[in-house]
């Protein structure tokens, strides 16, 4: 594999390919903007068919998390870690060693939960760092929850955007956060359809929600007005959208669409797109308010997803441009800022001269 070949034409930060031998530790970490502050992502742990296709991954997912920190308005950017899940994995030790490898960055990064990973998972990071949080960290909150309460508000968006009261919502996926937001739809009285790879899972929702089964690959022809995607990114590509039969798009998976025409093709069909990383940030915003910015209650912020949603629906239709594309853009202007000669070399501060600014 060429990784700078892969590098090429991307615009991270830093790329980290890293080993433990004695662990079977095998991954790659992706730093893609701390413009903003320090890099906040989930560390995932999965069976890639090829490092090419981990590489990948986290390249795309530490990306999409600078996107969602700014248009959220936090302190922070985007990055990500994957781990090559394998037979010679020693779990426990592999992870703690993972929590060597953030302590050397020095709070440049801050990890968390992913997907295939848990709790046990983020406890042995934490053996080796403090940049990592826990479920157990007194006040936290469950970050799953707040996810999928972040999710119903930029849905609400969407419903109200279009006229509906009622609709039937298709989730794709009933793990942790899938599961959180049926039962969120649950209490609104939304008729809920699910479908899941995992039949376990799939039927736990469906007997606790109530919900209608259908199996995974009938979900994205399965009529409804809303499709939820919650499980793995990349599932609007060009075979699947043309088979939608539903009003509105709006998961909590990362990087939903496959491609940007995929967002564009939405647009054309008259299907509504909710931009997956303005609506799945709840748990980002806790997460960082939490332990960036100290606060207590992340109840108001997670409300602020609506408004964010209404915004760019409303700019979207003026425009006559898709949803992608306007919180693209919006996302953009908060992080992509030309530097000066002085910045680069000392940041945004500038050298330490002892003397006052013009601004003093």
């Amino acid at each position: 594999m060429n990784i700078l070949e892969q590098l090429a034409g991307q615009d991270h930060e830093q790329v980290i390919a890293f080993q433990n031998r004695a662990t079977g530790l095998r991954g790659f970490l992706a730093l893609h903007d701390t413009t903003r502050g320090p890099a906040l992502g989930g560390v995932r742990l999965w069976p890639y068919a090829s490092e090419e296709e981990a590489l990948a991954d986290a390249l795309q997912l530490a990306r999409a998390m600078t996107y969602k920190a700014a248009l959220a308005e936090l302190p922070c950017g985007g990055g990500k870690a994957v781990l090559l899940a394998h037979a010679g994995l020693k779990r426990a030790e592999a992870f703690e060693a993972f929590g060597h490898l953030v302590e050397s960055l020095r709070g440049r990064f801050f990890t968390g939960c992913d997907l295939g990973t848990d709790e046990d998972d983020l406890q042995a990071v934490r053996r080796a760092t403090s940049h990592v949080a826990c479920a157990s960290a007194p006040g936290l909150g469950d970050l799953t929850r707040h996810t999928a309460l972040g999710l119903w508000h930029g849905l609400r968006a969407c419903l109200e955007f279009v006229g509906l009261g009622s609709a039937r919502v298709a989730i794709q996926g009933v793990g942790s956060v899938g599961l959180a937001l049926g039962r969120l739809l649950k209490r609104e009285g939304l008729e809920i359809i699910v479908a899941d790879v995992d039949a376990a899972c799939a039927r736990r929702a469906q007997q606790e929600l109530g919900a209608r089964l259908v199996p995974p690959d009938e979900i994205f022809t399965t009529p409804c007005e809303v499709l939820a995607p919650c499980a793995l990114g990349g599932v609007l590509n060009a075979e699947t959208v043309p088979r939608l039969r539903a009003r509105i798009v709006c998961g909590s998976a990362n990087n939903i669409l496959a491609t940007p025409e995929a967002g564009e093709e939405l647009a054309r069909r008259g299907i509504l797109y909710a931009p997956d990383y303005l609506v799945n940030a709840g748990g980002l915003i806790r997460g960082a308010e939490f332990y960036l910015l100290k606060r207590a209650d992340s109840a108001p912020s997670l409300a602020r997803i609506y408004d964010r949603m209404r915004r760019v629906l409303e700019i979207a239709r003026e425009r006559g441009v898709s949803t992608a594309r306007v919180a693209d853009e919006l996302a953009e202007a908060r992080f992509k800022k030309p530097k000066t000669y002085g910045e680069l070399c000392w940041g945004a501060a500038g050298p330490s001269t002892g003397k006052p600014s013009r601004e003093s």
